[in-house]
């Protein structure tokens, strides 16, 4: 009996030390397109007509985390820009196949700020942001290369932990506008939900390494009128965090702001109410992250889908509006939605290829949850764009977001959560 308890004790041993840690490293990317040298035109706001950037505000950066889980190899890409495109992201993916990374395992996202380049090479999104000089796009995918094989030398065991808390007084539902009256009579109100979620990774000593921060809002503080690159109030939030947590790198991702934008900001200018909003913003969010707990050896898994979007489909109400450019539109949308889900611990990041609007990523969440992931974070604007992804309660009220960038009818919304769920069903039982 002692001698098979001692085996026992030794083979359990054995297979603790064998269990690989979860590696993670950070990178940082300058992807500042150079205005002189090159047509940059911003890509947001339409009223800007296609004139190029005049100037730099501040710099728009990609950050990084590299997750190396065993023989499986994740990155996720932050970036400040409008949305990804499908041809950044593979040419990211080239420069990266020596370690292992492809399209399945490089998750995208963009911070959405209306002043960064516009780098759509589809004449449909040409017309509305202007044509751009190609040439931009080498040096901005080589250097988000560079800091993810930096991430992967730097990649080492690393601690993990979540939270989340309310930002009240930084949000409101924009949409509340179409169709008020309405809206009243059903008896709605307003949806807002600003809870800022968190993942913090520590380094084994416990030093704090990197900090992912979701928050649904639009960044768009500053008007069509300003004509320089800027990552807006995300941009600021990150410094002012990286000020506050000396030696953490920052990332942010958007959720389902489709239907929120920034509430509460105060200046005499608009990059002053920028400066003031990610300011406040960062130094809550720096007092919550502080207490977040983290622990070794969780597990890290990636996966996506390719599923065929619904027949594309504009609103009655704006059919004569799409009409100049339904022939561009039907080139350039994209007829696959790409819904990627990266499973940290009991977590997962959803990546939707668009703008949800906060009910969808809600029900998105739900789905997912359903489907045995214990915390869903919908993340908007990553991989792709196929516009608002709304659900048909707010189709039916309009405005904006329907009548301008909605091409897939009123049953988007119920797809993409369907989809997700489904997804999820395949990483439900990796994390830990």
């Amino acid at each position: 009996m002692m001698r098979t308890t001692f085996s026992m004790v030794c083979l359990l041993m054995f297979l603790s030390l064998t269990v690989p840690a979860l590696d993670i490293g950070v990178g940082t990317a300058d992807i500042t397109p150079d205005v002189k040298a090159y047509r940059v035109p911003m890509a947001g706001y339409g009223a800007r007509l296609g004139r190029p950037a005049t100037g730099v505000h501040d710099p728009l950066e990609a950050k990084v985390l590299f997750l190396r889980d065993g023989a499986e190899t994740s990155v996720l890409v932050c970036c400040d820009l409008r949305s990804i495109t499908p041809e950044f992201k593979q040419a990211i993916a080239e420069q990266c196949a020596d370690l292992k990374v492809d399209a399945d395992h490089l998750f995208m996202a963009a911070s959405h700020t209306h002043d960064g380049p516009s780098m759509y090479p589809e004449k449909f999104w040409q017309m509305q942001f202007g044509k751009y000089d190609p040439a931009i796009i080498g040096p901005m995918a080589s250097a988000v290369a560079a800091a993810i094989h930096d991430a992967a030398k730097n990649a080492a065991p690393a601690r993990v932990g979540f939270g989340e808390f309310e930002a009240l007084g930084f949000t409101r539902n924009r949409r509340w506008g179409y169709d008020t009256e309405a809206r009243k009579a059903a008896g709605e109100t307003p949806l807002t939900e600003p809870v800022v979620w968190m993942l913090r990774v520590d380094g084994m000593d416990g030093a704090c390494r990197a900090l992912l921060v979701n928050f649904a809002c639009h960044p768009t503080i500053l008007d069509a009128d300003n004509m320089l690159l800027s990552a807006e109030w995300p941009g600021v939030m990150r410094r002012e965090l990286e000020r506050l947590m000396p030696g953490a790198t920052t990332l942010f991702t958007n959720g389902g702001e489709g239907d929120q934008s920034p509430d509460g900001a105060t200046g005499e200018s608009n990059f002053q109410q920028m400066e003031d909003f990610g300011t406040r913003l960062a130094r809550l969010i720096a007092e919550k992250a502080k207490t977040i707990e983290t622990k070794p050896d969780l597990s890290a898994h990636c996966a996506r889908v390719l599923a065929e979007l619904p027949p594309l489909a504009f609103p009655e109400s704006a059919k004569a509006k799409h009409a100049a450019y339904a022939e561009a539109a039907i080139a350039a949308l994209p007829r696959k939605a790409e819904i990627q889900m990266l499973r940290i611990g009991p977590a997962a990041l959803v990546g939707l290829p668009g703008e949800p609007i906060l009910a969808v990523a809600q029900a998105v969440r739900e789905s997912v949850q359903a489907a045995g992931v214990e915390r869903a974070v919908p993340v908007g604007l990553a991989n792709d764009y196929s516009g608002y992804i709304v659900n048909e309660k707010e189709y039916a009220h309009g405005g904006y977001e329907v009548e301008s960038r909605s091409y897939y009818g009123p049953g988007l919304g119920a797809f993409v959560a369907e989809q997700a769920g489904a997804l999820a069903g395949t990483v439900a039982g990796k994390g830990n």
